[in-house]
């Protein structure tokens, strides 16, 4: 029996998954990509020269992964997409019905993203609660607190899924009944810590997981990082319960501030250096947060930066 290949808009569907899975470039790379050469099977079907035209600022190792990695990927992708649906996760281009369209507020939305569980309109309207991975237990406390008046009061709770304040205040959602969405740095079918899968798979039943990177990836420094401006963007609002002068949280507040979310920080009397960065953030403006006690406060402001009902999705 001879298989029928892919309608041309199929096919080219798999060829974005390919190319931004495979072809080791971000998403401005890949929209730098689109505009040139007007699709993804384009790009991947493009000679090394054309790539590496200087417009397109491509390494040789990115021209490489795409003339070589990307091309020879398509039946392997077709084949994981097809996994992944039967393992109940979704795998959507920019494009499609279907795509968060809190992404669309993001710094270089993903072209494409994995979601496994349930993202609903909803769940963009939260509050991402985000700190240190070696919290003290006034911010455990702080954390819990917030994130189970959040789950009281239909507030969805987004964050990393990190240890420390993002694995409490996930835990301390659902513990209450509430939804809560965890964005990755790795893979959908990579959980990163390990400690986290079975918090991961109750979080699926009431709420979601996304990522933006090919299913099995690995965790690194940058894709931790560059996850903080997809954390802020599918939150209404930021709380940094706890920080150091370094690190993501600190990062995640200042793309929220970029993509029109408001940010808000525990104003802690202690001179602990999880309090430094707090600190800082109140200082640039950040809404100063007195314990859990603030949620009245919390929910006003998220309330006044509601968004609209969402766009329909540009058509190509």
């Amino acid at each position: 029996m001879r298989i029928s290949s892919p309608k041309p808009e199929a096919q080219d569907r798999l060829a974005w998954a390919a190319l931004y899975w495979a072809g080791q470039i971000g998403p401005a790379g890949f929209t730098r990509l689109l505009a040139r050469f007007g699709s993804a099977t384009a790009v991947i079907a493009a000679s090394a020269e054309a790539l590496a035209l200087p417009g397109l600022s491509l390494t040789p190792a990115q021209v490489a992964a795409i003339t070589s990695e990307a091309g020879r990927r398509l039946d392997q992708v077709e084949r994981e997409i097809a996994s992944l649906a039967d393992d109940g996760i979704a795998v959507i281009c920019s494009y499609e019905q279907g795509y968060p369209h809190a992404l669309r507020d993001a710094q270089n939305p993903p072209p494409v993203v994995c979601i496994s569980g349930e993202l609903a309109d909803e769940d963009m309207q939260g509050l991402a609660i985000v700190g240190t991975r070696e919290p003290t237990a006034d911010g455990r406390r702080v954390a819990r607190a917030v994130a189970r008046a959040c789950a009281e009061r239909g507030i969805t709770v987004v964050s990393g899924l990190a240890r420390g304040i993002d694995t409490v205040a996930h835990r301390a959602a659902l513990d209450a009944g509430g939804r809560t969405v965890a964005v990755l740095g790795s893979g959908i079918r990579h959980i990163h810590p390990r400690s986290n899968i079975r918090l991961a798979t109750r979080l699926i039943e009431h709420g979601a997981l996304i990522s933006e990177v090919a299913p099995d990836a690995n965790p690194t420094a940058a894709r931790l990082m560059a996850r903080n401006r997809l954390t802020s963007a599918l939150a209404r609002g930021v709380l940094a319960v706890e920080s150091t002068l370094t690190g993501g949280t600190l990062q995640t507040a200042a793309d929220a501030w970029k993509q029109g979310r408001v940010v808000f920080a525990c104003d802690w009397p202690t001179q602990v250096p999880q309090a430094e960065g707090t600190r800082s953030l109140i200082a640039r403006g950040a809404e100063p947060i007195l314990g859990a006690g603030a949620m009245d406060t919390i929910e006003h402001l998220l309330r006044i930066h509601e968004a609209p009902p969402p766009e329909q999705p540009p058509l190509l």
